[in-house]
Order: structure tokens, then C-alpha cells, then sequence
């Protein structure tokens, strides 16, 4: 998928020129968007709570009225803004690829810039600074580098994998280790600057970035592999926002493993009837559907009992957009929805591989088997690895 600076990269480097702001960038989009309903019914938020000031059009509205002095910033306004779940849908169903969730995120910034953000952010800015995380201190000393012995190749592992699931970073490298990919294990601990970006803290956000692309061009990697689509879509699409270039090719893990199946020696899987969920961002990385369910078919022994919100309908379950943090109500309504999709299929097992899309599943999952699709297959792997 083309990203915004392709259609808009003359203007918005003029409008740099003069000093104007990202936000100003896309007063085309807010104003051009705000009367299109054509992506409603793509958007995960809408089809939840049921109201058009929550879908892309509204969403293009409320900041085109702020912008046109006919609503200002307030806790209502600014509550409206930040329920947009950042997946990506409105884009990747747009007829004419409008940025409009690159928008969003700009207006979350210029929102922060003004002193208007939720009170929810302030604490979050500090744990970020503080940590690199928004989970607590990392327990080993270079977390950046966690070996000091330049690799050409590395496994992004970040904050969320790191604290939340590191068995699933244990099965991604003993799958690389079966497929002959010699990837050193990076980033544990750390956000990539993701949660920052989405949440409109763009200080703190270039920060980040700009630290682990000095740490990934000291350690003199050349290809970065990320365990799900959130870390490559920020990599790839998130950085250019920030000014932050990061000379590395990125893929994701399911990627790796679609292009070398033939060398994994894997056991004959029976199992239940499974879905599989997409992890929001994957409508960002052509390819990547498609190459998950081959993999998927591998591991499980056929293929799965699709939901409808699938693909380049990915649904987010309140792990994007920073909404686990400042609309955790929302966040748990939208995990809640996809567990119920999953039933709905008669399936008995819902399969993903984002990591902190599984734990969040497993959370929510209310007798539904959630299993990973990392964990599937290194633990099917034959042979000693």
C-alpha cells in the first residue's frame, strides 16, 4: 500500500519549508473526508458503539468544525477523537487511499501541542520517558543491544512481548534457528514508539525512534523482523511520519516463515475447528494475510473457519490506538465483539500471532481456546533445534 507522503510528499514538503505543522498537512484530508461515508462500514469502532461521531467521516468532521471555529477542544471533543482505534480499515477500503488515520494521529498531536490532552496521557509521557516502556524498568543492562556483536539480521522483540508473552519470543527464535535465519534478538523491553506516536505524544515518540534506529545502525543491521504487523507498519509507515529515517528492511515474522516453510520438520497436527484473527495494521501489509494463513494451514492441519472481519477487514480488539489506555471501556467492548465473531463461526480455537493481541485474547477469550501461532509451530518443530 502506497503511504500518504506518495500522494501529498510536494506539498507536505513546502509545507515544512514555511515551519507548518503535520496537522496543517492534512487539513485537506479533515476537509475533503468529512461528508465521505464510503469506509463507514470498514471501521471496527462504528459497527461497536453504533454512532457516526465515531467513524472515519466524523472523525474528519469534528476536526474540520475545530479547525473552522465552529467547535473547540474540550473533554467531549477531545473524548470523540481519541476512540479511533488507529487500524487502518478506513484507509485500506478507500477507493482513493485518503491517509485519513495518518490525519487522526496528527490532530492527536497538534491536541497534545495545545495542552488538551486526556489527563490519562501525562502519566503515560513519564513512564515512557522514564523507561522506554509503559510496563516498568527493564530488568537486564542493554536492552536495546542484547548482545554486543554486530548482526547483520535481528528479531525486534520490544515492550509488550518482552513483558507480557516472552514465551512467544522464545518460540519465534527457535523458529528462526529452524529456517537458518541467524537473527539476534533486539529491542527487549522497548517500545518502538508506537504508543506515543497513536497517542498524539510525538516528542517522546521521535525519541524513540531515533533511538532504536542509532542502536540498529550501530549494531550494523541490515534487516529487522518483527513478530507482528504493529512493529512493521511503525517501522515502516510510522517513522517517514516522525521525520525519522530508518535504513533497515523490515518484515514480519509470518513473512519469513511463508517464504521457508520447506525447512521446517514439523509434526502432524489434529486439532479443533480454529479461526484465525488478523491483528489490526494487517490491511497496512500487503501479503501479510495471506502468507498467516498459509502458515496457519501448516500448523493446524487445514485451513480456518473464517469470520466475516477478516484480512483487509482486520479487526482490532483495543490493542491499537492507544485505546487500552485512554478508553479501556472501549477497548474491552471491542475484544469482547471479536470473541463473540470467533464463537459465531463454530470454531473452538482462535489462532493469531501478534503477541499482544494473543494475551489480550486470552483475557477475554471466556472458555474459547486462544493459541499462537509461534507457539504452535515450535512446538510441533521435530528434531532437536
Amino acid at each position: 500500500m502506497e503511504h500518504a507522503s506518495k500522494h501529498y510528499g510536494h506539498a507536505a514538503h513546502c509545507l515544512e519549508i514555511r515551519g507548518l505543522s503535520k496537522f496543517q498537512e492534512y487539513i485537506p484530508i479533515y476537509e475533503g473526508d468529512r461528508y465521505c461515508l464510503m469506509c463507514g462500514q470498514a471501521c471496527p469502532v462504528r459497527r461497536v458503539t453504533r454512532n457516526e461521531a465515531t467513524s472515519p467521516h466524523g472523525w474528519a468532521l469534528l476536526v474540520a468544525s475545530v479547525q473552522r471555529g465552529m467547535l473547540t477542544w474540550n473533554a467531549e471533543t477531545v473524548d470523540v477523537l481519541y476512540r479511533c482505534a488507529d487500524c487502518g480499515n478506513c484507509q485500506g477500503n478507500c477507493a482513493t487511499d485518503r491517509p485519513l488515520p495518518y490525519a487522526i494521529q496528527a490532530a492527536r498531536a497538534e491536541i497534545v501541542r495545545l495542552g488538551k490532552g486526556p489527563a490519562a496521557l501525562a502519566a503515560l509521557d513519564e513512564k515512557l520517558r522514564a523507561w522506554g516502556n509503559p510496563y516498568g524498568a527493564v530488568k537486564h543492562d542493554n536492552p536495546v543491544r542484547d548482545n554486543n556483536a554486530p548482526s547483520s539480521t535481528v528479531l525486534f522483540v520490544g515492550d509488550s512481548a518482552h513483558f507480557e508473552t516472552p514465551e512467544i519470543v522464545r518460540a519465534a527464535e527457535k523458529l528462526l534457528r529452524a529456517v537458518k535465519v541467524d537473527a539476534a534478538p533486539f529491542g527487549a523491553g522497548l517500545s518502538n514508539g508506537y504508543l506515543p506516536y497513536t497517542l498524539g505524544l510525538w516528542d517522546t515518540a521521535r525519541k524513540l525512534a531515533r533511538e532504536t534506529v542509532a542502536a540498529l545502525n550501530e549494531l550494523g543491521a541490515a534487516r529487522v523482523i518483527t513478530l507482528g504487523p504493529r512493529d512493521a507498519h511503525t517501522f515502516i509507515h510510522i517513522y517517514p511520519e516522525l521525520g525519522v529515517e530508518m535504513p533497515q528492511d523490515v518484515v514480519t515474522l509470518v513473512k519469513v516463515l511463508a517464504n521457508a516453510g520447506h525447512l521446517l520438520d514439523l509434526e502432524t497436527r489434529t486439532s479443533g475447528a480454529y479461526t484465525y484473527h488478523d491483528a489490526a495494521h494487517t490491511v497496512r501489509l500487503p501479503g501479510h494475510a495471506a502468507a498467516a494463513r498459509a502458515v496457519a494451514e501448516w500448523a493446524m492441519g487445514g485451513a480456518p473457519r473464517e469470520m466475516l472481519m477478516r484480512e483487509n477487514l482486520a479487526t482490532p480488539i483495543g490493542t491499537t490506538g492507544g485505546l487500552q489506555f485512554s478508553q479501556p471501556v472501549l477497548a474491552a467492548a471491542l475484544a469482547r465483539t471479536r470473541i463473540q465473531e470467533a464463537r459465531e463461526t463454530g470454531a473452538e480455537i482462535i489462532l493469531t500471532d501478534d503477541p499482544m493481541d494473543t494475551a489480550t485474547l486470552e483475557q477475554y477469550a471466556d472458555g474459547l481456546e486462544v493459541l499462537n501461532l509461534y507457539r504452535v509451530l515450535a512446538g510441533q518443530l521435530q528434531g532437536d533445534i
